[in-house]
């Protein structure tokens, strides 16, 4: 299809001259150049400058370093590694009483475990305060009063049980938070988010594979329990017919509550992590539980055919003892 230009838009000779008329000509272009020369050259004299009062500075407080020019400066830099620069220790008893000052705050006062958390990630993201690492491993369910490192040192003893003793309160808070939005679940944006916080929070106090552990636990439970309700609430007896009737019933519910665990999950684990999560919190729980219903059935139906048979039985003898006694 040709296109007509018209209008101010007519490409023709006067106008492709005005278009040429409007490129700068040989000596604008070297001005141009000459200035982006003269800006390279400007930066590359700063660079050299903070080169040069880098290397006084290495010089000076580093003794074992003894760099001889800029290149030198260049090399140490690529080879410095920041990431094992530790921060440094909080004296221990400074440590002590600021985690003991916690630990009282959550046993004699109501309602702080919000705030201490707020504060506890603020002085962890903001300030680069490193609180006690845990290993994996049970630490989710119970708490000990041993060393969680298999360190003999008293103080670090101390240290430990006394943030294990706060991070516990704060999980039993943030796993009671999570149960009670799941019995009042409306899917609103808001619980969704309030789901995703208290998640990040657990996993600032513990790893996150056991949050996720203990949160797909949550949840098996509640898919099972909407399950067995279904099929409970199902009018009349017992039977295939009302099994399929409840999980009907149920598929609107767990269909909601995935795609809330598909948002929630989003951006704290990876794709392929989700997907298991899904497969081993819901297909999983839904064909278990179908398996163990159907099992029970069959189980029922085998007793009732088989108590139908003796029944059967007795009556056909009675019958053909009264048409004996008869003849």
């Amino acid at each position: 299809m040709e296109m007509e230009w018209g209008g101010e838009y007519s490409l023709d000779s006067s106008n492709l001259d005005c278009l040429l008329n409007i490129l700068p000509g040989e000596l604008e272009f070297q001005q141009i150049l000459g200035d982006i020369d003269e800006k390279i050259k400007t930066n590359t004299s700063s660079m050299e400058h903070c080169l040069k009062e880098l290397q006084l500075e290495i010089n000076e407080n580093c003794s074992d370093e003894l760099l001889q020019d800029t290149s030198d400066c260049l090399q140490w830099l690529n080879n410095c590694s920041f990431s094992s620069i530790k921060p440094l220790s909080t004296p221990h008893g400074e440590l002590i009483r600021f985690l003991q000052t916690v630990q009282n705050l959550l046993k004699n006062e109501q309602n702080q475990e919000d705030i201490i958390l707020h504060f506890l990630l603020d002085l962890s993201s903001q300030c680069g305060v490193l609180f006690p690492c845990i290993p994996s491993g049970a630490s989710f369910e119970f708490t000990s009063n041993t060393s969680l490192h298999g360190v003999e040192d008293d103080s670090t003893v101390d240290v430990q049980c006394i943030w294990n003793d706060v991070r516990l309160h704060l999980r039993r808070f943030l796993v009671n938070q999570l149960q009670n939005h799941q019995e009042t679940n409306s899917g609103t944006l808001q619980q969704l988010q309030f789901k995703i916080q208290c998640l990040q929070q657990l996993s600032f106090l513990y790893p996150e594979s056991e949050v996720l552990a203990k949160y797909q636990k949550m949840q098996n439970k509640l898919v099972s329990d909407i399950l067995q309700k279904c099929v409970l609430e199902s009018s009349g007896e017992t039977n295939f017919e009302k099994m399929v009737h409840g999980y009907e019933n149920s598929i609107p519910v767990l269909c909601a509550m995935i795609k809330e665990d598909l948002y929630i999950l989003n951006g704290i684990i990876d794709p392929p992590s989700t997907v298991k999560f899904i497969n081993e919190t819901y297909l999983d729980t839904i064909t278990e539980e179908m398996t163990i219903l159907l099992e029970t059935l069959c189980e029922l139906q085998f007793k009732e055919n088989a108590l139908h048979g003796v029944k059967s039985s007795k009556s056909s003898k009675k019958h053909r003892g009264i048409v004996h006694v008869g003849g």
